[in-house]
């Protein structure tokens, strides 16, 4: 049997907000363009986000229980998902749309 653990899968939305606005302020306070630092700031959190999905859906962090009446065999497994989407995965879709941004704007696409 395997149990599924439901954890901080809301964490993908802060650390992209959070890194974007860090990022969108510095290149304000810098004089540069804001819409790179947010362009910019999407790509930063993808990695920030494939980092923590990799370190909280590690199958390290699997636990093995066994029932005492039944002698069954339980899997504590960790789902740290947004949406059904795991963590580490939320990063390709950040970094694709910082990608799509980042373009738009060197084409002179600005919105």
């Amino acid at each position: 049997m395997i149990v599924v653990w439901k954890g901080w899968g809301l964490l993908v939305v802060v650390i992209t907000a959070l890194i974007v606005v860090l990022t969108t302020v510095l290149f304000e306070k810098l004089g540069w363009s804001v819409a790179y630092g947010a362009a910019l700031g999407m790509l930063f959190s993808a990695a920030a986000i494939w980092q923590a999905g990799n370190k909280f859906n590690s199958p390290l962090k699997n636990r093995v229980l066994l029932d005492q009446q039944t002698g069954a065999e339980v899997i504590l497994k960790p789902d740290h998902s947004l949406f059904f989407i795991k963590m580490q995965y939320w990063a390709f879709i950040a970094g694709a749309i910082g990608l799509v941004m980042l373009v738009n704007l060197l084409a002179g696409r600005s919105s």
